[in-house]
């Protein structure tokens, strides 16, 4: 695999031709701290500064001006999109908003686990997935019944070790596990796991964007071969 950024940015957000990072450059006057917006061009090799906006749409959508005026940080939040264009907004403290496509918020509130918060998000139809990593599980969320009706893993089983993040790509979910080293691969169709790839460090994220992979573990950002 091919290494290319030695660093985990603020965020990355997938872009038809690559990603989009959010990156640190100062701390401002009254603490602040300044940011900016790179995109990385996997089709043209180029990277380039872009500006809030483009990384805002590519994030949130059309109505992305809507959905960050509601928003207290609009940075350290996982989105997905479900049916009918909603926008599922999920919080590390398990706090979620539900925003339809003109940015308006259809619904609201906290959803844990056996008292553990939920985080990251993938679109299955109506329903919902979302890691559980003090729970050693992924559980769905039913948005028609408002609770949670399927868990893979759990707290005593190793199928699962500490899922931090997962994504949608046909009808796989691409978990990323930090304490496993791994992602696995969750098969809607059948509801059955396999080993997908292993690392030596912690997997924090995962993307197919470009005709290519993107892993996102503790020391940077790589190309998968």
């Amino acid at each position: 695999m091919k290494k290319i950024l030695d660093h985990m940015p603020l965020d990355i957000v997938p872009h038809p031709d690559g990603f989009v990072i959010v990156e640190p450059e100062e701390v401002e006057d009254g603490g602040r701290l300044k940011i900016s917006f790179w995109l990385y061009n996997l089709r043209t090799m180029v990277v380039q500064r872009v500006r809030m906006p483009f990384y805002a749409e590519t994030k949130f959508g059309p109505a992305y001006d809507e959905i960050i005026s509601q928003l207290n940080d609009y940075i350290n939040c996982s989105v997905c999109e479900t049916p009918k264009d909603f926008f599922n907004i999920v919080y590390t403290t398990g706090e979620i908003g539900i925003f339809d496509i003109t940015g308006t918020l259809t619904w609201t509130g906290d959803l844990s686990y056996h008292n553990c918060t939920v985080r990251g998000c993938a679109p299955d139809g109506k329903n919902i997935w979302f890691c559980v990593p003090d729970q050693n599980a992924i559980v769905r969320y039913s948005t028609n019944d408002q609770r949670i009706d399927f868990r893979i893993g759990g707290l005593d089983s190793t199928t699962l070790g500490r899922p931090l993040s997962l994504s949608r790509y046909e009808d796989d979910l691409y978990v990323c596990c930090k304490s496993s080293c791994n992602i696995k691969r969750v098969s809607l169709e059948h509801y059955t796991m396999d080993d997908y790839r292993q690392f030596d460090e912690s997997v924090l994220r995962y993307l197919q964007v470009a005709d290519m992979e993107i892993v996102v573990l503790d020391s940077g950002i790589y190309v998968l071969d």
